[in-house]
């Protein structure tokens, strides 16, 4: 790593210059097993016009850019000081996604994570209990994007990172695929919808728009093997 005494020095001073910035937005997600994690926020909006007034009268500044990195796009963000030294965050984003606003979405959450990270600060509440749980979901998921540790193969773990960004972590079956799916279930195999959800049951599933497109052929010959029983 290249030193950066400029930048560190500047950096201390803009910490100090820069206030309290207050969560202002407040998000519910709801877990596998019917809990519910809660838990506040700062938007990019709240946050930028708090830092870049210091950031400013200690030459710093944020910079964003899309950057191609190990076969993915990243969104890279440099902090940096006008002596030209720098420090950078990348934040990864979805190899695969349905349609420009998904990545959109993508991009405004790695810029708002990005720059928390690379200023080392937190609007969250850390008394909170449910903030603690929140906190270690977020870092077991920074680990396995990062490859540090291997993300669950089973898809019973839902992204909180996704959550929090509006985008799915999994990519699920199109309509036409669930209607064929009925169709084949129905027409063919005579099962019932209560024979259907004791097959997805057997995948974690609880409804045909859950089941992850890898996994399409899987349940339909899961409901041929069902429908053969009897």
């Amino acid at each position: 790593m290249t030193p950066t005494p400029q930048l560190n020095a500047a950096l201390a001073k803009a910490k100090s210059e820069i206030p309290a910035i207050l969560a202002n937005r407040n998000v519910k997600i709801p877990t596998k097993s019917g809990r519910e994690i809660s838990f506040t926020y700062a938007e990019l909006e709240e946050i930028q016009p708090k830092i870049t007034p210091a950031l400013s009268a200690c030459g710093l500044a944020i910079a964003h850019q899309m950057i191609f990195l190990e076969s993915r796009y990243c969104l890279l963000s440099s902090l940096r000081h006008e002596s030209g030294e720098q420090i950078d965050s990348v934040f990864p984003l979805p190899k695969d996604f349905n349609d420009a606003k998904e990545i959109g979405i993508q991009i405004s959450y790695g810029r708002r994570y990005n720059t928390l990270c690379l200023l080392d600060i937190t609007v969250f509440e850390p008394n909170s209990q449910d903030w603690q749980e929140t906190k270690r979901k977020i870092a077991k998921e920074i680990r396995q994007e990062a490859g540090l540790t291997q993300k669950p193969s089973n898809g019973k773990e839902g992204s909180i990172l996704h959550d929090m960004a509006g985008v799915s972590g999994v990519q699920t079956i199109t309509e036409p695929q669930a209607k064929r799916l009925w169709a084949i279930a129905r027409n063919e195999l005579q099962l019932s919808e209560s024979d259907v959800r004791s097959v997805l049951a057997g995948f974690h599933l609880e409804k045909t728009a859950d089941i992850p497109t890898q996994k399409y052929d899987a349940v339909i010959q899961a409901m041929r093997d069902y429908g053969a029983k009897f």
